[in-house]
């Protein structure tokens, strides 16, 4: 791992706290006045702090949105250095779970970086795919594989990234 990828890992990690950070905060500072007020033991005071934070199920989605959008931007980062023609496709399951703006992305095909940022949000989708608990990235464009499917993508009706920059070239 290189030091601008740790660097950008961290970063990330960063905007992740910063969000929670005070949702975090207010929730330990109103579990300690209630705790006080109603005469609870530290301990009880704990688990109250506990139960009213995060989940399990939301600590496993800040990882996994975490590490995610960690692959995500070392794939951006990658594309950088890459010649301007080269083609990229949104890849991941297309599914039940799979967001409207992830179905918009594959339906496009093969693109190019520039193409990409001319997206509506398509720069935001280089790093943060479709959002929390994405399981989609822009990867180098290959073989058709189980995760590629522009065609299918095509056929769930949503209006293309593509609608906007086509009419203007």
């Amino acid at each position: 791992m290189t030091e601008e990828e740790i660097q950008v890992l961290i970063e990330m990690n960063e905007d992740v706290w910063d969000s929670y950070l005070p949702y975090l905060s207010a929730q330990v500072q109103q579990q300690l006045a209630l705790g006080s007020f109603t005469g609870l033991t530290a301990q009880e005071v704990v688990a109250n702090i506990t139960d009213a934070t995060l989940s399990p199920a939301q600590v496993q989605t800040l990882i996994t949105t975490s590490l995610n959008n960690y692959s995500r931007s070392i794939t951006a980062s990658i594309m950088e250095e890459e010649p301007d023609d080269t083609l990229y496709w949104y890849i991941g399951p297309l599914d039940g779970k799979t967001r409207d703006i992830c179905v918009r992305y594959m339906s496009a095909d093969k693109v190019t970086q520039s193409e990409i940022l001319r997206m509506e949000d398509g720069r935001y989708s280089l790093t943060y795919g479709g959002g929390y608990n994405c399981r989609h990235k822009w990867e180098v464009a290959g073989k058709k594989s189980e995760f590629t499917n522009p065609k299918e993508a095509g056929e769930r009706g949503l209006p293309s990234p593509f609608e906007k920059t086509k009419k203007e070239d």
